[in-house]
C-alpha cells in the first residue's frame, strides 16, 4: 500500500475506530438518548443556526482584512467560506481549502499564493481564539476537566509557535523569495516564473503580519466570531433540557472544535463526535445518552444547513463540485492544521 493510500484511508479508519467507541459507550443507553431527542425543543434551532451564520460573516469579514491587496466584498468572500465548509463537510482531505482558493481566483481573480498566505493567518487566529476562550472558561469554572488545561495549555502554545514563525517569514520575506529563486532554477523553464511569482504573492500577503492595528482587530474579530459560533452549543443545551452556561459551552464547543484538526472522514465524523460526547458527560455531568443526544443535534445544525447553503451557493453560481475537486491543489492548502 503507497503512501497515498494510507494517507485516503486513514483518516476514515480513525473515524471508524472513534464511532464505534463512542457507539459502545451509548450502548444500554439508547432508550434514553431517543427519549431526548423525542422531547427536544426544535424550535431552538432557528437561533442556533442565526448565531453560527453571525460568526461565518464575522470570519467572511476577517477573511478579507487577510487579503489587504485585493478589494473583495464580505458577501463574496462569505459564498466562498460556506462553499468550503461544505465541501469539508462531504469531501475527505479538507478539499475545501482548495475549492476556496479556487473560488478566489475565479470570482475575484485573487491568486493562489494570496489565498494560501490568508488561510495560513486565518488558521493561526482561530487556534488561538479558541485556546484562549478555553482557557477563560476553565479559569471561569474551576471544577471543569483537569485535561482540559493539557489541551487548551497545548493548542495555546502550538498556535504561538506557528504565529511565531509566520511573523518570521513576514519579517525576513526577502528570503522567502530567494529562496524560491533557488528552487525556481530546478523546475523547467516555462515554470521558474511561476514559481518566484507565486513566492513574492506569498511574501506580500504576509505583510500584514507587521501592522500591529491589524493584527489586533483580526484578533478581535476572530473571538467575537467564535463567540457567536460557540453560542450555538449554549442555545442548543436548552433545547434538551440541558442546565449548562456560557462558559461550560465554550468548553464543549472549542474541545469539539479542536478534535476537528485530527484526520477525519468528511464532516469530521467520529472525531467531533467523541470529542464533544466525551468533554459533555464531563463538564456538564450528564450521562452518555443525553451528551449522545446533544451531539447529534449539534452536529446535525452545523452540518446541514450550510451543506444547503453551500449547495445553493454553488448552483446559482454555476459551479459544479466536479470543478471544484479537479481544482490545481497547492501543497501548502493540503497540509491542513
Amino acid at each position: 500500500m503507497n503512501a497515498s493510500s494510507v494517507r485516503l484511508l486513514l483518516p476514515f479508519a480513525l473515524s471508524a475506530i472513534l464511532l464505534l467507541l463512542l457507539i459502545n459507550t451509548l450502548r444500554g443507553e439508547a432508550d434514553q438518548l431517543t427519549a431526548a431527542l423525542r422531547s427536544a425543543n426544535w424550535l431552538l434551532i432557528a437561533p442556533a443556526i442565526a448565531l453560527y451564520f453571525v460568526g461565518v460573516w464575522l470570519r467572511s469579514a476577517r477573511w478579507g482584512l487577510l487579503l489587504p491587496e485585493h478589494a473583495v466584498n464580505t458577501s463574496t468572500l462569505f459564498r466562498a467560506l460556506v462553499v468550503g465548509f461544505t465541501v469539508n463537510n462531504l469531501l475527505p482531505l479538507r478539499m475545501g481549502e482548495i475549492a476556496r482558493a479556487y473560488l478566489l481566483a475565479r470570482w475575484a481573480r485573487v491568486s493562489y499564493a494570496a489565498t494560501v498566505a490568508s488561510l495560513l493567518v486565518e488558521r493561526i487566529l482561530d487556534g488561538l481564539s479558541l485556546a484562549l476562550l478555553l482557557l477563560v472558561a476553565l479559569v471561569l469554572l474551576p471544577s471543569a476537566p483537569a485535561y482540559l488545561w493539557v489541551v487548551g495549555t497545548v493548542a495555546a502554545c502550538g498556535f504561538l509557535a506557528g504565529a511565531c514563525v509566520l511573523a518570521l517569514a513576514a519579517w525576513r520575506a526577502s528570503l522567502l523569495t530567494a529562496l524560491a529563486r533557488f528552487v525556481a532554477r530546478f523546475f523547467p523553464e516555462r515554470f521558474r516564473a511561476t514559481v518566484v511569482s507565486a513566492a513574492e504573492s506569498f511574501a506580500r500577503s504576509l505583510a500584514l503580519v507587521h501592522d500591529p492595528v491589524r493584527l489586533l482587530r483580526l484578533l478581535g474579530l476572530s473571538l467575537v466570531a467564535w463567540c457567536a459560533e460557540l453560542g450555538l452549543f449554549f442555545v442548543l443545551m436548552f433545547s434538551l433540557g440541558i442546565a449548562g452556561s456560557y462558559p461550560q459551552a465554550l468548553l464543549v464547543g472549542s474541545a469539539a472544535n479542536f478534535a476537528t484538526l485530527l484526520p477525519s472522514s468528511p464532516g469530521y465524523a467520529g472525531t467531533f463526535d467523541a470529542a464533544l460526547t466525551k468533554v459533555a458527560q464531563d463538564a456538564l455531568s450528564i450521562s452518555a445518552g443525553l451528551a449522545g443526544a446533544y451531539d447529534i443535534i449539534v452536529h446535525a445544525t452545523l452540518f446541514l444547513p450550510v451543506v444547503v447553503v453551500g449547495t445553493l451557493v454553488l448552483w446559482r453560481s454555476h459551479v459544479s463540485f466536479g470543478q471544484l475537486t479537479h481544482a490545481p491543489k497547492p501543497a501548502a492548502l493540503q497540509t491542513g492544521v
